[in-house]
């Protein structure tokens, strides 16, 4: 089943001769119905997801700035006399708890290093201490002088 080839033409056309084929039908259903937007579902929860936030930014720094404005304004007499009360009872507090501590700190402390005393063929360079050895000198690490 061969068929010869056809050259294309460059003359004049006529269009009675040219046939189109028809539409399929799974073509047609499938153009028929009727497309989701995508698009402006995701852009849509996007500007919500945005203007929640936001909302929620706002409201924080608006709970932010009503706590500063509460901390930052003056004390009356009255709440200044009572804060002088608590300091002074805290102070007198922090006292005797240190005064009850003072004599368990005072076991537990350390005692000073007294270095040992150089010996015969030592000596001490810049608080460093080296022993004599055959031809010359030898770093002693562990006993500072």
């Amino acid at each position: 089943m061969e068929r010869e080839r056809q050259e294309p033409t460059f003359g004049k056309q006529d269009m009675a001769e040219v046939h189109f084929r028809e539409r399929s039908s799974s073509n047609s259903t499938y153009r028929n119905r009727p497309e989701i937007p995508w698009l402006g579902i995701c852009l849509g929860v996007a500007a919500a997801v945005a203007i929640a936030m936001g909302l929620i930014e706002w409201n924080a720094r608006r709970q932010a700035a009503a706590m500063t404005a509460e901390l930052m304004r003056p004390m009356t007499k009255s709440e200044q006399a009572q804060f002088d009360r608590e300091m002074a009872r805290l102070n007198t507090e922090l006292a005797r708890d240190a005064e009850a501590i003072r004599p368990r700190t005072i076991r537990l402390s350390i005692p000073e290093y007294a270095p040992a005393p150089l010996r015969p063929g030592e000596r001490c360079i810049s608080g460093n201490r080296f022993r004599r050895i055959e031809g010359g000198w030898r770093d002693v690490p562990h006993e500072p002088c």
